[in-house]
């Protein structure tokens, strides 16, 4: 008989656990992989209102026969204010965040270094369909300090200036949540 409780106590848990509100997300960018870059980002709701997410990524493009490649890594921490009154990370958001990225560009002979600190503000709507399938949109402007620096042939030209600048951040993730 202990054993029948004990199961049917184990079974409610469970099945009141599937219906609770989901606070994790792991999604990854969609057009991301066109570009041969391996994007992966985790979203934590904390309250109805506010989540934080992480995102990182690695690029090894190469785009056709060229000898060219891009190589490099990024991280990107976000504060997320959900807007709408469906509980996080399900609705409408504001998103300050900034992002760190290193990218090395090189061919046969040159090679260049892009070092960047981004800082933006985004607009987004996420939806979590049938609480597992998680789609995120957002745009945004972003100021970046960049510094890029250039070598030939082996020899350092040095630093490269006026590469500061605003731009546009924008883009769709797919992923889930549990």
């Amino acid at each position: 008989m202990k054993k029948i409780a004990l199961l049917a106590l184990s079974m409610l848990l469970l099945s009141a656990g599937l219906h609770a509100q989901k606070m994790n997300a792991v999604k990854t960018d969609l057009f991301s992989a066109f570009l041969r870059t391996g994007v992966l980002k985790y979203e934590r709701a904390f309250n109805e209102n506010m989540s934080a997410q992480l995102g990182f990524f690695y690029t090894g493009y190469s785009p056709g026969d060229s000898d060219g490649k891009l190589s490099g890594i990024g991280i990107t921490p976000e504060f997320r204010y959900y807007l709408s009154s469906t509980p996080a990370p399900n609705g409408t958001y504001l998103a300050p965040n900034f992002r760190y990225m290193s990218l090395t560009v090189s061919d046969n002979l040159d090679e260049g270094t892009l070092t960047s600190l981004g800082f933006a503000i985004n607009l987004g709507k996420q939806v979590v369909l049938k609480d597992v399938i998680v789609i995120d949109a957002w745009v945004g402007p972003v100021y970046a300090f960049r510094s890029i620096s250039e070598s030939v042939g082996g020899v350092d030209l040095g630093q490269i200036s006026g590469a500061d600048g605003f731009g546009l951040r924008l883009g769709i993730a797919i992923g889930i949540a549990f």
